[in-house]
């Protein structure tokens, strides 16, 4: 019985609801609107938050799964690298450690079909225990067992299977790989679904962990690395058993330091639960795939923010019609209906209305998704795994948000009391008014905020690509040779020999760095004091291509042999803060000082200029940097191309120039002015609709005032003039919160920079200007349609 009254009243809302929006099409049609924008955008940052935070959750061991993290004491630095021989030694001596597995992504290894050798990226040399430690679904009756203990072992994703064994079954089939530049034959021991790509374990294929180890060996001019406890080039993957005391364990690692380094170690390691390593690893080296927590929770409050100002539009939208229904809602009451039943009737049509709109919402997301990727930087599109999140997500938020912008008006209107009602006496007062002036200011808040928070991240994006960064920012084209290029003599050679070239020189790295190699300096007047910096190694006339000025000693020259190994370069920076006077021959890592550069940025302007020096290299050149004549470019790559095939025939020719690489470094700034610039126009665009809705409700609620004012004398200016100072007010106020708020904010986003710009007045200023153009153009509308009402009219009004 309770069921089937319950089945009836829900009918009978959703019915009067229906006619209800369809008796008021222009109010249902302006909240579908907004609704579906707001809905629209928040479900795309929502679809990039919900992917982004499900990275490895369908591991099934995840709680158990810990990687191994390396702190250097020196260095004040987190590294995800250790030791080849970690694995084993922590399996041996800590029985809490069920598996453990090392791994490190084997570069330029291929393999051989029909006589080509095709590239293999994310080539993985580890271990068998990779499989219970991990959850990769083996392909086939295979089972997990030992799968990489033959040292010519290889087990491949299905899309690798299906591209070198197509229709037939690959296990027992040999392989011809190329790794380490050498041919080799593996067998096929099993093949594996292709992992999910939210995950940060990812591998087109495996091979045993012993062929990660010769590279190393041939940097260091070793046979042992995989038994050096200071070489750290491998991640340590390891399960724990569930029983296990994290924090125990962590301090038994000071214990185990001592035993396999020294009494004071200078590594200390602990442990990062796999659920936290994507969104917890940016401030670790080494990290591979990383995504930014401080991005997904900027998003996140970007989403809610929308929300709010689709739920605010809905609520002032809602008021306005309110003088509509006040009758309808005192027969109801008449005829016997409580408080209780107008109030779920006037939410489930916000509710009702909001689900109507969910599809359009959908296909809105769906149609934009391709750009919007673009601008978050990501490949954004919906992962078959989290098809459930996404349901559950979305469902409700649009249930929230017609729950939330419902409640006010439902709880409103239903205490209207029938006499008020009848005798047209509703209540109109200052508190209501108050309201919903203060929903309003709230949307221009949020507005203004988005507003100057854009000019200001537009303004330091310009800064970083204007600033001097001390070294050349244009006509530099970069070239990567990759490892073990073998023909960089000749390739440079006949590039010098270009008539559009001034300037040539290899690099391990070249302007602006990615990446940081670290140096410990022992100040030259206090011994014990450590100073951290950093080190590049460059080939000959580097600094010459690059621009970057000597200001006491030389350059390294071909003329002094010595150069090559036993000469280096400091910067300003590093004479001032080792404390060095007279820095020209002086002794700094067994090295002779024979030159001190002008500051110049190694990195971004996020970081600060570090103490640096520069030392002469023949064997780690990975790029070659090349200053060209200006407007020469494109008759000089064909040339470059050209003799790339001759001593690289095998390689692709890759390369950028200086230029991009800037414009890269500095893309989430860019985009992030893009990303906001959006959702201001957004919330703006709803915002207007609310206000347009108010502004409807105050000259309806006025209708008489107004008649009454003309008949007295008032002219159509003053009454329009009333109407936009109230507003002008609003938009004055919401301009001055949004100031403190905005600084505050973009203040701490600011610090994220070593070098940036001051927050100016004007920035203010324009967010206030286009707020209130939009605001007083908007309201202005319905006051001119408001003033010219006939008074006659007017009196008459109900």
């Amino acid at each position: 019985m309770f069921n089937l009254k319950s089945t009836t009243m829900f009918k009978n809302y959703i019915k009067s609801s229906v006619r209800f929006l369809m008796r008021n099409k222009v109010f249902a049609s302006i909240n579908a609107l907004g609704l579906s924008i707001a809905l629209a955008a928040s479900f795309i940052i929502l679809l990039f938050v919900i992917n982004e935070r499900s990275y490895d959750h369908f591991h099934k061991n995840r709680e158990q799964i810990f990687r191994v993290l390396n702190y250097y004491v020196d260095y004040d630095k987190t590294t995800a690298e250790t030791p080849y021989v970690l694995a084993t030694t922590l399996k041996e001596e800590f029985p809490q450690v069920e598996k453990a597995i090392r791994t490190r992504n084997l570069r330029g290894f291929k393999i051989k079909l029909k006589d080509e050798y095709i590239n293999v990226p994310q080539a993985l040399g580890t271990d068998s225990e990779v499989f219970d430690i991990f959850t990769i679904s083996m392909i086939g009756s295979t089972l997990n067992k030992g799968l990489l203990d033959d040292e010519n072992a290889i087990v491949i994703s299905r899309d690798l299977a299906e591209k070198i064994f197509t229709d037939q079954d690959p296990i027992g089939k040999e392989i011809v790989g190329l790794i380490n530049n050498e041919d080799h034959i593996f067998i096929v021991k099993g093949v594996y679904e292709n992992i999910p790509e939210n995950s940060i374990f990812r591998a087109t294929c495996m091979v045993n962990s012993k062929w990660s180890i010769d590279p190393i060996n041939k940097v260091y001019g070793i046979a042992n690395a995989d038994k050096k406890w200071d070489i750290n080039y491998w991640i340590t993957w390891v399960l724990l058993s569930k029983d296990s005391n994290i924090a125990l364990f962590e301090k038994q690692f000071r214990t185990f330091e001592k035993k396999h380094f020294s009494e004071k170690a200078n590594n200390h390691y602990s442990l990062q639960n796999l659920s936290n390593v994507y969104l917890g690893s940016d401030k670790i080296e080494n990290s591979k795939i990383a995504g930014n927590l401080k991005t997904v929770k900027l998003f996140s409050s970007i989403a809610f923010l929308i929300v709010l100002v689709a739920t605010i539009n809905y609520i002032i939208l809602s008021t306005a019609v309110a003088t509509s229904r006040t009758k309808e809602i005192g027969i109801r009451k008449t005829a016997g209906a409580d408080n209780k039943s107008i109030r779920n009737q006037l939410l489930s049509e916000s509710i009702l209305l909001a689900l109507l709109v969910l599809p359009i919402a959908l296909v809105m997301m769906w149609v934009t998704l391709p750009y919007a990727g673009k601008l978050f930087q990501t490949n954004l599109h919906i992962i078959s795994s989290n098809f459930i999140i996404y349901a559950i997500v979305y469902v409700s938020v649009t249930i929230i948000i017609g729950v939330a912008s419902g409640i006010y008006t439902s709880s409103y209107l239903s205490r209207l009391k029938v006499i008020s009602i009848l005798n047209n006496t509703m209540y109109l007062g200052k508190r209501k008014q108050f309201l919903r002036s203060f929903l309003i200011i709230i949307q221009l808040v949020i507005f203004c905020s988005f507003v100057s928070s854009t000019l200001i991240i537009r303004s330091q994006y310009k800064y970083a690509l204007s600033k001097d960064p001390g070294h050349f920012t244009k006509n530099i084209l970069l070239i990567d040779l990759g490892r073990d290029f073998n023909g960089y003599s000749a390739y440079i050679n006949s590039i010098k020999s270009n008539p559009n070239v001034i300037m040539a020189a290899g690099t391990v790295s070249g302007l602006p760095m990615s990446n940081s190699g670290y140096e410990i300096f022992s100040h030259f007047q206090d011994k014990e004091r450590k100073i951290q910096g950093e080190g590049i190694a460059v080939g000959y006339n580097f600094l010459k291509t690059m621009g970057i000025p000597v200001v006491e000693g030389r350059d390294f020259s071909e003329e002094y042999g010595s150069d090559l190994t036993k000469s280096a370069i400091l910067n300003e920076s590093a004479v001032k803060q080792l404390g060095i006077t007279d820095p020209i021959g002086k002794v700094i890592k067994n090295q002779t000082i024979i030159g001190v550069v002008k500051d110049f940025n190694l990195h971004s302007i996020h970081s600060i200029i570090p103490p640096l020096i520069i030392t002469l290299t023949d064997r780690y050149i990975m790029q070659i940097a090349i200053y060209y004549n200006p407007g020469t470019l494109n008759s000089l790559l064909p040339m470059l191309k050209e003799e790339w095939k001759k001593v690289a025939p095998d390689r692709p020719f890759s390369y950028t120039t200086i230029e991009e690489v800037i414009k890269d470094v500095y893309s989430s700034e860019r985009n992030l002015t893009t990303i906001i610039s959006i959702f201001a126009f957004f919330t703006f665009l709803i915002a207007v609709i609310g206000l347009f809705g108010l502004t409807l409700f105050v000259a309806r609620s006025k209708t008489k005032e107004i008649g009454i004012k003309k008949i007295l004398g008032s002219t159509e200016k003053s009454i329009i003039y009333s109407f936009l100072l109230e507003n002008f007010i609003l938009v004055s106020l919401a301009s001055l919160i949004s100031i403190p708020i905005t600084y505050y904010l973009m203040t701490k986003w600011l610090n994220n920079f070593a070098y940036k710009i001051s927050i100016s007045w004007w920035v203010f200023s324009i967010a206030f200007t286009i707020a209130a153009i939009m605001v007083l153009l908007t309201v202005f509308i319905n006051a001119y349609k408001a003033s010219h009402i006939n008074p006659v009219k007017a009196l008459m009004y109900e």
